[in-house]
């Protein structure tokens, strides 16, 4: 980025950088594995994050060579799908990453548009399991697109529910497939946590976490050149 915007729109990814679901997810993934007899390592875990569930799945078969017919590849991840729910039943405020809700009520207060862009089907469930639905001014899922990341679909549908231009929405994203989407979708991207590959995916900014954002001068689009 080389002009400096004011910011009228957050867009946040939900796992990993609103909630830490990632574990109930791949003990989902885990227990189909179990079911299967197939490998689930932790290198593959790692490719899943910010993949839609029949892409995920995609991955877990070609990881242990093995072809499935579409109808076994939807009864699978179908199946999955209970899986995590069941475990969704123990989510609760211990799961939120530190300091997320604090930041987002602080840019609400501040005028800015709140938005959701996560390809789990799930979030909402879990937004409303949290209690913290009412801080999205708008939510795109895995239920609105046809796409997943690094496209840019749920990015790009999100700006225009809010109502802002790309160039005034700023994503963050944990995952290198997200920061790729957001840059796709001609917004800022803001690469959160210790993931390793974000600024290798072009990310326009790193925030470890939310204690060393400086709010001002993010809104002031002064964090980045």
């Amino acid at each position: 980025m080389t002009t400096k915007v004011t910011i009228e729109a957050v867009i946040f990814d939900l796992d990993g950088v609103v909630v830490y679901t990632d574990e109930y997810h791949s003990r989902g993934w885990r227990r189909l594995c179990d079911d299967q007899g197939w490998r689930f390592p932790e290198e593959v875990s790692d490719q899943l994050r910010g993949v839609s569930r029949m892409e995920s799945l995609q991955i877990i078969l070609d990881s242990n060579g093995v072809s499935a017919t579409g109808e076994e590849k939807e009864e699978m991840a179908h199946r999955k799908n209970e899986y995590y729910k069941t475990y969704l039943q123990e989510v609760d405020e211990s799961a939120l990453v530190p300091g997320a809700v604090d930041c987002i009520r602080e840019l609400r207060r501040r005028g800015v548009l709140i938005g959701l862009g996560s390809a789990s089907k799930n979030a909402l469930t879990v937004l409303r399991g949290l209690g913290i639905e009412e801080l999205f001014d708008q939510a795109v899922t895995g239920l609105d697109i046809t796409r997943s990341k690094p496209d840019p679909q749920v990015f790009t549908l999100g700006g225009q529910r809010l109502g802002v231009s790309p160039e005034r929405c700023a994503v963050f994203e944990d995952a290198v497939s997200g920061v790729e989407a957001a840059n796709a979708a001609g917004m800022i991207s803001v690469g959160f946590g210790p993931t390793q590959g974000l600024d290798q995916a072009g990310a326009d900014l790193l925030v470890p976490d939310y204690a060393w954002l400086d709010i001002d001068a993010f809104l002031a689009g002064t964090l980045w050149s």
